[in-house]
């Protein structure tokens, strides 16, 4: 396998970034950020115009034939402008409609996605999400039909979603389900987000109708959140750059003692350390996405580059807040949304301790 980024991947990247210079730049996301957190005319923009969720989906699902490796360049330059869309969330519901639905689901369903006439969310953020013992919602049959109840949190952009993916349990074993979020039953609650560039909610059901999706393996499910994995390290990895470039241009204007503080060893210092975690992230995140189409491979790099890309997120925000010093904890600066970004973002799903556990579990130590 060539495992290497080729011209179509850097003018891909180019492109991606030229546009959300344009239609996403900083004054932007604040000002939907300080709304509800969903700019719709841009998520419909990119979905139509630049067809970005189903940009790894085959052709006959509708997508553009693209694989992995052009999804996580996609939300490497979302993560780096903090693009205020439920880009993760939409992809990761496509990913297990697309795994776990039968033809008949994937051709009711993709098609509104795709296209951004609806909105999804994965509700399984939580470490625990597929344990038996520990899902919250359950899954009964009354009458012919499944019906969910229980409470699931935080959902990403559950209060815009018009479906909801929902693990829950049912004979002690956990399925993912389709909740419609106007169907009976079905109650969302905005909560508070430390991240306010991207909103979660809570999801409660009481007797909501759902529809299975049964038709692919029962490992499939975990395919779905290790794709997912690997997807936020690729966003996670363009915040990190974000910050790099952050204090990299801060140091080279701002003056103490008469020179630029950019010149000092100790800011030299920590800038390189950033530098080579990034590196090291980057080459993690380029193995994962080229090789993800090789499930046995994806169950180990999945949750090591969900670690990495944490670390190094987190290591990058806290850097680069003190290279800019006092200034960037004002609410006027941007630092404190990457600082916030990867707090958040390094939690889902479980953090760096709970991946480093998963990966030795998976590989049997």
């Amino acid at each position: 396998m060539d495992f290497r980024y080729h011209t179509e991947h850097d003018d891909l990247r180019a492109a991606l970034r030229g546009f959300l210079h344009q239609t996403a730049p900083a004054a932007r996301v604040r000002e939907v950020a300080a709304g509800d957190g969903c700019d719709i005319s841009l998520w419909r923009r990119l979905c139509t115009e630049l067809e970005l969720p189903g940009l790894h989906l085959s052709q006959e699902c509708g997508g553009a034939g693209g694989s992995l490796v052009e999804a996580a360049i996609v939300f490497e330059e979302l993560g780096r402008a903090l693009t205020p869309v439920p880009m993760a969330a939409t992809v990761f519901a496509i990913e297990a409609v697309l795994r776990l639905g039968d033809d008949r689901q994937r051709s009711r369903l993709l098609p509104a996605l795709l296209s951004g006439e609806r909105i999804a969310t994965l509700a399984a953020a939580r470490p625990d999400a597929l344990d038996p013992a520990r899902v919250t919602v359950r899954a009964d049959r009354h009458a012919g039909r499944t019906e969910l109840s229980g409470e699931s949190s935080p959902v990403l952009h559950g209060h815009v979603a018009d479906l909801f993916v929902v693990p829950a349990v049912a004979d002690g074993r956990v399925a993912l389900y389709v909740v419609a979020a106007d169907a009976p039953g079905v109650t969302v609650d905005r909560l508070p987000s430390f991240d306010t560039t991207r909103p979660v909610a809570r999801l409660r059901l009481q007797q909501a109708p759902a529809e299975p999706l049964v038709a692919g393996p029962h490992d499939g499910i975990e395919r779905v959140l290790d794709t997912a994995r690997v997807l936020l390290s690729a966003e996670m990895l363009g915040g990190a750059e974000a910050c790099l470039a952050m204090a990299v241009e801060y140091s080279c204007t701002r003056e103490q003692f008469d020179r630029p503080i950019g010149s000092f060893q100790a800011v030299k210092h920590s800038c390189a350390d950033m530098m080579i975690e990034i590196d090291a992230t980057r080459a993690a995140v380029m193995f994962a996405a080229m090789s993800a189409a090789d499930p046995d491979e994806l169950r180990i790099t999945a949750p090591l580059v969900k670690a990495q890309a944490a670390d190094t997120f987190t290591l990058c925000a806290g850097a680069a807040f003190q290279v800019h010093g006092g200034i960037a904890f004002t609410w006027e600066h941007d630092m404190h949304l990457y600082f916030r970004r990867a707090k958040t973002t390094e939690a889902l799903f479980g953090g760096s301790a709970h991946h480093r556990s998963l990966l030795a579990d998976r590989v049997g130590l």
